[in-house]
């Protein structure tokens, strides 16, 4: 049997042992004081880094605003819209006036030779003839020959059209056909992007040396009713004929031959046009002081018919014009003293200016009803 002696001794070893095993205690080192500027910053640094990492963990999703435009409802003598051509004038009452343009003539452009282009000697006479719609080509894209576009007319549409050429069977098979003019090559109710010669357009824009041709909008153009050649002639356009005379070497402009005569059709396109700014006549920048060629009634309206103001403006006298209204083939000018006046008409068919106001630019023969 152990004595006492010897389990103390053997207690005491063991327990050395033990205490052995035991990791030290490092001695704690006293804290430095906390400063609040450095919390802050080490607060702010760790959100940012959470906002970073939690960015970078969700999907990109991109905005886009939604614009709800809501057009006119009708189509009144005066346009609706702010074009980039918008002129302000310095008159005592100032102006607001969209700038109008003709198309030119084959006869004006260096392009055609300054002649028809039936006079050209790779014009196909034997298949064409020496007389072929004025087509003037409104192109998709600021360049010649980058194509033009095709806006199908049916519908509504094709119900205005109709009516414009008053249901006449024969003018609508002619300006209907697949191999003429308007819907050539395609056939109706497919409609090219073309004007003809001498009609009168406004521009949405001006770029480069080309214009943004303003046409009716395909999806909304509002009421119709009253809409023609005569209210509306930088809308509503009239078929041209270009021709080229053997005999006296001189170009001509006529209406398609009997028994089509007069036919007109919408300036219409499902998307922009374009026009080269050198196939264009701008119309005389306003205001302008004209002055009477032969003696007339200032009216109270832009129509002939109108009742006059109680004045005439007589030959060798002078007035300001502050405003244009084009009327089918006819210009007047509002005076800034009150009234209207005619700068161009055509009586007995033969046109005619009234001021010394002129353009190079002949406007298409008047429809039956005012030559």
């Amino acid at each position: 049997m152990r004595s006492p002696r010897k389990k103390l001794l053997l207690w005491l070893t063991a327990f050395t042992l033990i205490m052995a095993c035991v990791p030290s205690v490092a001695t704690p080192v006293p804290a430095a004081p906390l400063d609040p500027n450095a919390i802050s910053t080490f607060i702010l640094q760790t959100a940012e880094a959470a906002s970073t990492q939690t960015a970078a963990a969700m999907p990109i999703f991109t905005s886009t605003a939604t614009f709800t435009v809501t057009p006119p409802s009708t189509f009144t003598p005066e346009s609706t819209y702010t074009p980039v051509g918008t002129i302000i004038f310095p008159t005592p009452t100032p102006v607001e006036s969209d700038q109008l343009y003709r198309f030119k003539h084959d006869y004006q452009l260096a392009y055609y030779n300054y002649k028809s282009r039936t006079s050209d000697n790779e014009w196909p006479v034997e298949k064409w003839g020496l007389q072929t719609p004025e087509m003037v080509q409104l192109w998709v894209n600021r360049e010649i020959g980058s194509g033009t576009h095709r806006t199908k007319l049916n519908g509504a549409w094709e119900a205005y059209i109709d009516l414009l050429n008053n249901y006449n069977p024969r003018k609508l098979y002619y300006l209907k056909a697949n191999n003429t003019a308007l819907f050539d090559g395609a056939g109706f109710p497919q409609l090219e992007s073309v004007s003809m010669g001498g009609n009168i357009i406004t521009l949405d824009e001006i770029k480069n040396g080309w214009g943004r041709v303003h046409t009716f909008d395909f999806n909304n153009p509002g009421s119709l009713e009253g809409v023609n050649y005569i209210t509306r002639p930088d809308l509503v356009h009239k078929f041209i004929i270009i021709g080229w005379s053997r005999k006296t070497k001189t170009t001509y402009v006529a209406d398609p031959p009997p028994p089509y005569g007069d036919m007109y059709w919408p300036l219409v396109s499902s998307r922009d046009v374009w026009t080269p700014l050198e196939f264009l006549e701008a119309f005389p920048l306003l205001p302008m002081v004209v002055t009477g060629v032969i003696k007339q009634e200032i009216k109270q309206k832009p129509e002939a018919g109108s009742d006059s103001i109680g004045y005439t403006l007589a030959a060798g006298a002078s007035a300001q014009v502050i405003e244009y209204y084009p009327s089918g083939s006819d210009v007047w000018g509002r005076l800034s003293s009150g009234g209207w006046i005619a700068l161009l008409r055509h009586p007995k068919a033969v046109i005619t200016y009234m001021t010394d106001w002129k353009m190079e630019t002949r406007p298409p023969l008047p429809p039956p009803a005012v030559k």
